[in-house]
């Protein structure tokens, strides 16, 4: 599938964890191996086996196929059961809720980043930005689920960056969140 929106706390407590996420990131480019990923992320397969073991009991991931190797050892290749995982904004446990707003701040600035390329940067205060995170999350959630029945993908940063558009776009629209970004020089919402 193409979105999963994450309601269980303990698969959203298991995503809250920047190995798995990595380790999901690399799965959504193409199946790989324990060995594989071990590799990529300078871990030792020990490591990276624990966390695919506890992202297959949370079916977070599943195995894709397993083939043969050159010496008999079988290999098993994991892929992601969705190409990007949104979580319940109503169910993330107080523990790790900080570690969600804190990535949407990043992505936040990441986008502030372009305006002010563009010399349209107007300026955001800490706690304004937060506010902004948490909406933004809340609004992943609900443009998430108007997609949630599309089929597989083709490349999951491209859905990402989809998604991503139209949340902040319905974000624009919205009266709190459009003061905000009215500040900006020539800012306008498409529709």
């Amino acid at each position: 599938m193409a979105i999963c929106i994450v309601d269980d706390s303990d698969k959203i407590r298991l995503l809250a964890d920047f190995t798995r996420a990595e380790i999901i990131q690399l799965l959504c480019e193409h199946p790989m191996t324990e060995a594989q990923l071990s590799k990529e992320l300078g871990l030792t397969r020990a490591a990276v086996g624990y966390h695919l073991n506890l992202l297959m009991k949370a079916q977070l991931i599943y195995l894709d196929r397993v083939e043969p190797e050159g010496h008999g050892i079988l290999q098993k290749f994991y892929s992601p059961i969705a190409a990007f995982f949104i979580v319940d904004c109503g169910r993330i446990p107080n523990d790790v809720r900080r570690y969600f707003i804190q990535m949407q701040i990043m992505y936040l600035r990441g986008i502030f980043i372009a305006f002010q390329l563009h010399h349209r940067f107007f300026g955001i205060s800490p706690a304004t930005l937060e506010k902004l995170a948490v909406a933004m999350l809340k609004q992943l959630e609900n443009t998430g689920r108007k997609h949630v029945k599309e089929g597989p993908v083709d490349n999951a940063e491209t859905l990402k960056v989809k998604i991503y558009a139209e949340a902040l776009e319905s974000l624009t629209k919205q009266e709190e969140w459009y003061a905000v970004f009215k500040e900006s020089k020539d800012f306008s919402p498409s529709g």
